[in-house]
């Protein structure tokens, strides 16, 4: 049976990366999960735990190795070794938790008698440092016999199943792309027979998911954080990922975090739910104690799928709001989310609406209560009354006031029982009053 070079591409975790003495060690690197299906071929876990072992003292090249005519060849070519052999080898093969790992190690002074090495040694020395912000790429390559067969594993559908894996090296990519794409096509492969294979190229993810802003009460949380804030400063997924993957027990790995939670499987393939925080400072601490879980796949029939995922999301969203939504129609449903989820909210924007009504209407008094002491005043020795001060305002009364304190001359005020100022003293006296009728 005819065997094909796979290289199967994946990314280092820096956390995995340690130096002692003059070697570097490069922990846990994944080659490949139980019954992950990549470009239609199906890699189920017996032969990926029978296939490890191959792996063992094989080099890990600076790249995968090509001759002089650009075509691939196997890591062990001579040519290959006086090339790209930069004093890497992966040690420690296992097959444990569901994952194909192994561990690489780096002589650091062979590693910087090569160009790529020296690279490669800066590139760990930066990862250890918490100086480096891209991952280390790297990309096994292996043989497989492929089998035809259809089916269908964790949601994927295949035509192919992949058998008697030997593995021939783990290139460390420091100069090419490390999310190639099956499309952007890697060459050709020069086999031991001196022919021609087309090489496959496939990336496995074994990254946890980012699944924080899942449902409506995590996207209503932000919302309500962004509206009213908390104090706190957002944590990046990186920055929780890295501390949850410090606390859990050894061979485990993260597969999904949530808001609250995160999912985590350990190295005998057992999923466990724990709940965790994150403090204001950035730290991320688990609470409470692992619960043992199973991963469940739930098909529905299409309608309308946009409105569906809406319904979902309210009553995921009620349903940790502690409301039952058993029974209950699409408008009660609406009713109850906009009812008790927008309440919070609504709570907020009506206080402070109701604390600006105070704040104005004591504003208003105590304007009230200054045009009155003014315009009493004011009427105190003029014929005006106070409600005829009133009427002028209180920017008017203060004027009068000022004027009147600073002695220029006030509005036409007429003293009671006087006169007005500037006028006559005479003014409404008559002779005549001193003659009777007759002229006597």
């Amino acid at each position: 049976m005819a065997k094909k070079l796979i290289r199967i591409l994946t990314a280092v975790n820096a956390s995995a990366v340690s130096k002692d003495g003059g070697k570097y060690l490069i922990k846990g690197v994944c080659g490949a999960v139980d019954d992950i299906v990549m470009n239609g071929m199906l890699y189920p876990a017996d032969q990926l735990a029978k296939g490890i072992a191959t792996l063992n003292g094989k080099p890990a090249p600076a790249g995968h190795p090509k001759n002089k005519s650009g075509q691939y060849i196997s890591a062990r070519d001579g040519e290959a070794l006086f090339n790209s052999y930069m004093g890497a080898i992966c040690t420690n093969a296992r097959h444990e938790g569901g994952r194909s790992l192994v561990d690489i190690e780096v002589n650091a002074a062979q590693a910087l008698a090569h160009a790529d090495g020296r690279k490669l040694v800066e590139r760990l020395d930066a990862v250890i440092a918490g100086n480096a912000a891209d991952p280390i790429h790297v990309s096994t390559g292996l043989f497989v016999e492929a089998i035809q067969a259809n089916g269908e594993s964790l949601g994927k559908k295949y035509s192919r199943i992949a058998t008697n894996l030997q593995y021939d090296h783990l290139a460390i990519l420091l100069n090419e792309q490390g999310a190639g794409t099956p499309e952007q096509g890697v060459g050709m492969f020069l086999n031991a027979a001196g022919e021609e294979e087309e090489v496959e190229c496939v990336q496995v993810n074994t990254e946890p998911q980012d699944r924080r802003d899942e449902g409506v009460l995590a996207g209503l949380r932000a919302l309500v954080r962004r509206l009213v804030g908390n104090g706190t400063t957002d944590v990046s997924f990186d920055q929780i990922t890295g501390g949850l993957y410090g606390l859990l027990p050894e061979g485990a790995w993260l597969q999904e975090v949530f808001e609250r939670y995160a999912v985590w499987r350990d190295k005998d393939g057992r999923l466990f739910k724990q709940d965790y925080s994150v403090s204001s400072d950035g730290s991320v601490a688990f609470s409470g104690s692992p619960v043992e879980v199973v991963r469940r796949v739930d098909y529905h029939p299409i309608t309308n799928r946009e409105e569906d995922q809406v319904k979902e999301q309210i009553v995921a969203a009620l349903n940790a709001a502690g409301i039952k939504t058993d029974g209950m129609s699409d408008a009660q449903l609406l009713d109850a989310y906009n009812s008790t989820v927008r309440k919070p909210v609504e709570d907020k924007l009506n206080a402070a609406n109701s604390k600006l009504a105070e704040l104005e209407l004591a504003a208003n008094a105590a304007r009230d209560a200054e045009v009155t002491t003014l315009a009493t005043e004011l009427a105190a020795n003029s014929s005006l009354t106070v409600d005829d001060f009133k009427a002028l305002g209180i920017d008017r009364l203060k004027a009068l006031k000022a004027n009147a304190e600073s002695g220029k001359k006030a509005a036409p005020v007429t003293p009671a029982g006087g006169k007005a100022e500037g006028e006559s003293e005479f003014k409404g006296y008559s002779l005549n009053s001193h003659y009777d009728k007759e002229g006597k």
